[in-house]
């Protein structure tokens, strides 16, 4: 169930008009049962690895709080962890594996590939589950003893899918005060604001800039250098928008329940440094490896070269989380290297120096570097293969100085820049903060933005890329 259909809408609408008409604990399942009917609508079959996985990880973390002994305490969160990344390593990742041992050792050394389908959103789930697990064990929340309540903290529809991946200390007690709330009108009006701007973004930007995307990484050796930055170009604004769209409309339905979900992106591609940009993109799942991979591995503590093996490894882990291929893993060292580099080269008296004295020309090199190496990026994480994303480097390091872009793609390039400048100046003035602020002109914009989606939208569109991980 798309979030850009009307079968979604249709569900979100009758499960706000049932939950403010029942009582608190009905309310908790109706919560339930239309997260159990949104993913359900992916597969049913597949609705029993979530409840699987939340029974393990309500298990495990009773048994975790419930006793003193630090070796029965760690096994149970050897349970969480062995249950759910086990889950995810057979559903996401046998096949990956497979496919290299065979590459290195010859056909006969394995049989073929296994018939395994990727069920929707597990490795969001799987991340959310065990931060549960791994909290309780930390100390940091109590568990709590109502199954209903963690099942619904790892089901909860809006987020399911894609996330933001969200902590049981932050998402628990707001269930607990969401279903005992009368409906507030200020709530409706926010959170609606926020799906409208989610789909919008979805409509009338990402879906676009796939069509342009999706002929060009599809057989990428048969165009000209142009063609592929053009379409690179257009898949760094499709990633951003469609991923931000999902969020917007993730955290606008749950608003209508008077939930409120973490802020996923803050304007990432507006930051001087690569560092920061990591603070600013897919944030519930950067903080998550954070939290759960690079700080145990030592975070800042230790020596020069541990703190460089670090970075490099959680980036290494990130990317794999990605998807089974190749392309993510190589995505994944790029952006560790870039933090390494980071570390290594900004951050020394010298750079120090260069910003005091010339704070505007850093900061302006600084954005253009940041920007144009998250843009190399995106080309491994768009390939379908390594030899795709070297035909489109390759295509572009040749063609662009040897051919001439055509008033298209010209018009596309110079659409691109006032999308990076329009962010600027509604960061700068916080455009859409005052557009809120004013009910005529709310009126008239979100009415906008609804009349251009009517006239351009095609159907229900291409899926949100963030489903299929």
């Amino acid at each position: 169930m798309q979030f850009n259909s009307l079968s979604y809408l249709l569900l979100l609408g009758l499960t706000l008009l049932g939950f403010f008409a029942l009582r608190p604990l009905a309310r908790l399942w109706l919560l339930i049962g239309a997260s159990l009917l949104f993913y359900a609508a992916w597969s049913i079959p597949f609705t029993g690895l979530i409840v699987l996985s939340a029974v393990i990880d309500y298990t495990a973390s009773l048994g975790i709080h419930g006793s003193q002994r630090p070796g029965r305490r760690r096994a149970f969160l050897l349970l969480s962890l062995v249950a759910n990344l086990g889950l995810l390593g057979y559903f996401k990742y046998a096949n990956f594996f497979l496919d290299n041992i065979r590459a290195v050792f010859g056909e006969g050394v394995v049989g073929q590939g296994l018939s395994v389908v990727l069920p929707p959103g597990i490795s969001f789930y799987t991340f959310q589950t065990m931060s549960y697990t791994i909290d309780v064990y930390r100390r940091e929340i109590t568990p709590t003893r109502s199954f209903s309540r963690m099942f619904l903290f790892v089901t909860f529809f809006p987020q399911l899918v894609a996330g933001p991946i969200e902590r049981a200390g932050h998402l628990l007690t707001q269930f607990e005060v969401a279903i005992r709330s009368r409906f507030r009108v200020e709530n409706l009006v926010v959170g609606s604001r926020m799906i409208i701007w989610g789909m919008a973004k979805k409509v009338l930007l990402a879906d676009p800039c796939a069509y342009l995307v999706e002929p060009v990484y599809a057989a990428p050796a048969q165009y000209d250098g142009w063609t592929l930055l053009v379409a690179t170009y257009a898949f760094t604004l499709q990633i951003y928008f469609d991923f931000t769209a999902y969020s917007e409309i993730a955290r606008g339905s749950a608003r209508l329940f008077g939930i409120d979900l973490m802020r996923n992106f803050d304007q990432p591609y507006l930051v001087t440094n690569i560092s920061d940009f990591w603070r600013r993109w897919h944030i519930s799942l950067s903080t998550w490896i954070r939290d759960y991979v690079y700080l145990p591995l030592g975070g800042n503590r230790g020596s020069k070269p541990r703190v460089l093996f670090n970075l490099v490894m959680t980036m290494f882990l990130s990317g794999l989380w990605h998807g089974a291929a190749w392309t993510f893993v190589i995505w994944g060292l790029y952006h560790g290297a870039l933090l390494l580099f980071d570390v290594l080269l900004r951050r020394t008296p010298t750079a120090d120096r260069l910003r005091e004295q010339w704070p505007r020309a850093t900061a302006a090199f600084g954005w253009a570097l940041t920007f144009h190496l998250a843009v190399l990026g995106w080309v491994f994480f768009r390939a379908a293969t390594m030899a795709d994303a070297g035909a489109v480097v390759r295509g572009i390091a040749r063609g662009v100085f040897t051919g001439v872009p055509s008033g298209l793609q010209l018009w596309f390039l110079a659409s691109v820049a006032v999308l990076l400048v329009l962010a600027r100046l509604e960061r700068r003035h916080r455009l859409l903060d005052r557009i809120d602020g004013d009910l005529p002109l709310s009126v008239v914009f979100y009415g906008a933005l609804i009349g251009a989606m009517t006239l351009f939208a095609a159907g229900e569109g291409p899926a949100f890329i963030y489903f299929q991980f």
